[in-house]
């Protein structure tokens, strides 16, 4: 049985426990996330048409104020992104939207394939200059890396050869490592 500290009752018994957890929670302070999002199970079958999508989505969030873009690529069987949300979105409904139009746009690919988008995405607060570096270049060099492509630019589902979607300079500052 563990022996380590306890919780005075008094705290577990409060109704007020849950909104003390997310008193000290970030926010209304400006957030960039890595965001992956994989086919489930993972096949290599978003095709040209499928990619354009995913990027017509990432275009039309940047037209219309609900995203800072600093990097993207959709890949054979996922897409990642490098973005700040604007005001008022939050990350689950920007998420939602995105997913609903993607979703509702490569259904019947996906389904010839038997897969589909997964139900979540993974995302990571992006805190410091350098990771936010490390992950634009990790994005625009995943089509290199698997062999797909000799040069970033080359790729059309990509920030690398889409230039036009980046938010340049990045409105945030970053703490230095």
């Amino acid at each position: 049985m563990w022996e380590g500290p306890q919780c005075p009752d008094s705290v577990m018994k409060s109704d007020t426990h849950s909104r003390n957890l997310r008193l000290h929670r970030a926010k209304d302070v400006p957030a960039t996330f890595f965001i992956t999002k994989s086919l489930h199970p993972k096949k290599p079958v978003l095709n040209k048409a499928a990619r354009e999508t995913v990027t017509s989505a990432f275009a039309f969030a940047v037209q219309q104020e609900r995203t800072y873009l600093r990097a993207f690529v959709v890949m054979l069987d996922h897409w990642h992104a490098l973005f700040a949300l604007r005001e008022p979105w939050t990350l689950p409904k920007f998420m939602h939207d995105l997913m609903s139009y993607v979703g509702g746009r490569t259904s019947q690919l996906l389904r010839g394939h038997k897969t589909s988008w997964q139900d979540g995405y993974y995302d990571t607060f992006v805190k410091t200059a350098r990771q936010f570096e490390y992950v634009r270049c990790y994005i625009e060099q995943n089509p290199v890396v698997k062999g797909l492509v000799e040069r970033p630019e080359q790729w059309e589902g990509s920030s690398a050869s889409r230039s036009d979607l980046i938010t340049e300079p990045w409105p945030y500052l970053y703490e230095e490592d």
